[in-house]
């Protein structure tokens, strides 16, 4: 048995709520708050997700100012959901081919079972609400995400798809030519940025 057999009853269990709080911008301002990363460089990781595409764990982690260990410790403790190594686990192949490819690459995404209608996946450290409530649609199931390793997902997807390097590499280039297009950071986008760091941790304060 599995881990995600063994552990659907905790997806049942927490009703799959939740996943609306997974965003860049609660990471971001728990991030700030934590000070684990310089505000330069979230601010940079939000510019690169708005113009480029890049996911902002990825951009995050791009700076080196924080392992991957530690990043994914932190989105499991503040979204309180679980830790799971994908490589750890052998793919199901009907649900390796639930999903699209350019869904699971793009996304980074490991798919692991499926069971009383819910999906188990780990994401790559974090994958946003909207990702994950468009897959939901989509498949017609219930989505209950694992905390994953960025590094560790790209390998097992790397093992389990021929077409995910070609893809990865196509991507990167797609995002490497939007960066350069893009020019500099506009003063307007720069403050747009700032404006919603600044009113979520506002907001995060005033509640205490």
């Amino acid at each position: 048995m599995n881990a995600s057999r063994r552990t659907h009853g905790i997806a049942e269990s927490a009703g799959v709520k939740g996943l609306e709080k997974l965003t860049s911008v609660r990471l971001a301002e728990v991030l700030s708050q934590k000070g684990a990363i310089p505000a330069e460089a979230i601010t940079d990781a939000l510019y690169a997700q708005e113009q480029t595409g890049e996911p902002f764990t990825h951009a995050i982690l791009d700076g080196g100012h924080i392992t991957e260990w530690d990043l994914a410790k932190i989105v499991t403790e503040v979204f309180q959901l679980p830790f799971l190594m994908a490589g750890n686990h052998s793919l199901d192949e009907e649900t390796k081919n639930l999903l699209p490819k350019e869904v699971l690459f793009e996304n980074l995404i490991v798919p692991l079972e499926v069971f009383d209608g819910v999906l188990t996946l780990v994401m790559p450290i974090l994958t946003p609400f909207d990702v994950l409530n468009r897959i939901q649609r989509e498949s017609n199931l219930e989505i209950f995400p694992y905390v994953g390793l960025l590094s560790e997902n790209k390998k097992v997807l790397n093992e389990n798809f021929r077409e995910f390097a070609k893809f990865h590499e196509d991507l990167k280039k797609k995002r490497e030519d939007a960066a350069m297009g893009k020019g500099g950071k506009a003063a307007g986008d720069w403050m747009s940025i700032f404006d919603a760091g600044e009113e979520a941790i506002q907001s995060h304060l005033k509640k205490k």
